[in-house]
């Protein structure tokens, strides 16, 4: 096996048994210890593909988006409504209180590691919503005075944008109320009959 493809299948696997932990027992109480415990491998080798616990509670996030979108395009009927159940869907994974996004946006920010770690990652992010936003161009459910691209890229700065505002104790108690709200507005912006 080469060593790329082993890096992978490691990463992979530290993911999916912290996404079980968190499931089972709640983000706050699992440890790293924990994990690296349960995914058979060094602690040492946690960190040399997280800095931290947030940083793979971003990936199981963006992880699960992008899957998500990539389903939404095969989806009979409107777009929009599905993008809708996505949003909702993303903070009912795990719990999410302000205190754990806004440790999760510091995380993300922490160092240029992680820094490149979150840009890959929207970078697989914008590819999946643009193909959708490219079916809902085809549709004639999105406007066509902007490339689906653009879309996008709007979207992933709507979510990180309504995040981050979340975290720091802006917007509605509850997220999905908060994301509700600010995704009415960027729908109405794309669609094509508002």
């Amino acid at each position: 096996m080469k060593r790329e493809e082993k890096k992978r299948i490691t990463r992979e696997k530290i993911i999916q048994t912290a996404m079980n932990l968190f499931a089972e027992q709640g983000y706050e109480e699992t440890t790293v210890h924990q994990i690296t415990e349960q995914a058979g491998v060094a602690k040492g080798t946690f960190f040399n593909y997280f800095a931290c616990k947030e940083d793979i509670f971003c990936d199981i996030q963006i992880m699960f988006a992008v899957e998500e979108v990539r389903i939404i395009k095969d989806k009979p009927g409107p777009l929009i409504p599905h993008f809708r159940n996505l949003i909702m869907s993303i903070d009912h994974q795990i719990r999410l209180s302000r205190p754990l996004v806004l440790a999760v946006c510091q995380g993300n920010l922490k160092n240029v590691n992680s820094i490149q770690n979150l840009v890959e990652q929207i970078e697989e992010l914008k590819e999946a919503l643009t193909e959708v936003a490219a079916v809902g161009q085809e549709r004639g459910e999105f406007i066509i005075s902007m490339p689906p691209d653009m879309i996008a890229e709007l979207a992933i700065q709507t979510f990180l944008g309504a995040r981050l505002l979340w975290s720091i104790g802006r917007g509605d108690e509850d997220m999905s109320g908060h994301m509700a709200v600010t995704f009415e507005l960027f729908f109405r912006s794309i669609a094509l009959h508002p």
